[in-house]
């Protein structure tokens, strides 16, 4: 069947991994008062990017605010979980990875290299945010960010199978 075929079952997934990994960051805050990821700033490196066509914007912080910046930054997150989505079809459509929280939890792990070497180095935090005042809690904290986001993506396509079975 192919990509084509299983597009509902990877925004479902896509989806529903992102809302696992946000419901995580909220209970963090509720239990840990450990601020969610800010999706605002996502939204405004984008924005900047292409305004601008900075990939690695170091001053993203202090650049003034961008209206609707935090619903970009929103869609942003759940495209790029979508994103992920597609990458983790195409692993389990070639044997690599199933359905199980195994995978899912292996699939999560690997993700966080994508903030790690990117994402933060684009928002001039720097590889591993060395450029941070605390690199060793950001990293952990996106490793279990992203450990959580895996699962979620492992439980989004069983749901997405069952869906489609029924």
């Amino acid at each position: 069947m192919g990509l084509q075929g299983h597009i509902n079952e990877i925004l479902i997934a896509g989806v529903i991994s992102c809302l696992v990994m946000d419901t995580f960051q909220r209970l963090l805050f509720i239990t840990r008062q450990i601020p969610p990821s800010n999706w605002g700033m996502v939204g405004r490196w984008t924005a900047y990017l292409f305004m601008r066509g900075k990939l690695i914007n170091t001053e993203i912080d202090n650049l003034p605010a961008i209206s609707g910046e935090t619903s970009l930054g929103w869609l942003v997150h759940y495209l790029v979980g979508i994103g992920y989505a597609v990458v983790y079809f195409g692993l389990r459509d070639i044997g690599w990875l199933d359905n199980s929280f195994y995978s899912g939890a292996i699939f999560g792990i690997a993700s966080v290299i994508v903030p790690w070497f990117f994402f933060l180095p684009a928002m001039g935090k720097g590889m591993l945010a060395r450029l941070t005042d605390n690199p060793r809690f950001v990293c952990f904290l996106g490793l279990i960010n992203h450990l959580v986001f895996g699962l979620g993506m492992a439980f989004g396509f069983q749901l997405a199978v069952q869906m489609a079975a029924n």
